[in-house]
C-alpha cells in the first residue's frame, strides 16, 4: 500500500517533467528572404543552437561569427555580393548564426563587427554545402589599455 501511495505521487511529477521537457524544444527557424534568398539568423541558447544544427542540411552557406577567446557574438553586419559585385543580401545576425540558400556561385562576403571588417571569397558549390567561420579578437577588449593596480607595468590587451 505505502508502495502504491509513493507512486501514484511521483507519476504526475514525472508527467509534468517530461511535458515540460517537450515543450521546451525548439521548432526549425522561420526563413526570412531578401532579393529571392532564404536565411536564417541566431543560434543564442542551447535548444535554438539544436534547432539551428537541425536546419543546417537546408542550406549551403553557414556562416558563424565569434570571438578568438571563443564567445558566440551577434549583432554582425553581413553583405554577400556576387562575384560580378552586385548584392545579393545585406543582413545583421541576431546570433552567431546565419545559413542562406544561394544559387551556386562565386560570392564575397563581408562580415563587420565593432567597425572591424573581415571580407572573404567562397566558392557555393551546386551539391552540398560550405562553412564559414569569423573570429575577431574580444570587441570588448580590443585596442584597450587595461592598467592593473599591483602590476610592474601596464598590460596591453
Amino acid at each position: 500500500m505505502f508502495m502504491n501511495a509513493r507512486v501514484s505521487l511521483l507519476l504526475p511529477r514525472l508527467f509534468c517533467a517530461w511535458a515540460s521537457g517537450t515543450a521546451l524544444v525548439q521548432s526549425p527557424p522561420q526563413p526570412a528572404s531578401q532579393n529571392g534568398v532564404f536565411y536564417i539568423t541566431g543560434g543564442v541558447g542551447e535548444d535554438e543552437v539544436q534547432a539551428f544544427r537541425g536546419a543546417a542540411p537546408g542550406y549551403n552557406l553557414r556562416m558563424t561569427f565569434a570571438s578568438k577567446t571563443g564567445n558566440y557574438l551577434s549583432d554582425i553586419d553581413v553583405t554577400i555580393t556576387s562575384g560580378a559585385g552586385r548584392p545579393i543580401l545585406s543582413v545583421r545576425t541576431e546570433g552567431p548564426f546565419l545559413f542562406v540558400r544561394l544559387p551556386a556561385g562565386r560570392y564575397q562576403i563581408g562580415a563587420q563587427t565593432r567597425h572591424i571588417t573581415e571580407t572573404r571569397k567562397i566558392q557555393v558549390p551546386a551539391h552540398g554545402g560550405a562553412d564559414l567561420r569569423f573570429y575577431w579578437e574580444d570587441p570588448d577588449r580590443h585596442g584597450v589599455v587595461r592598467i592593473c593596480k599591483g602590476c610592474p607595468e601596464k598590460a596591453r590587451s
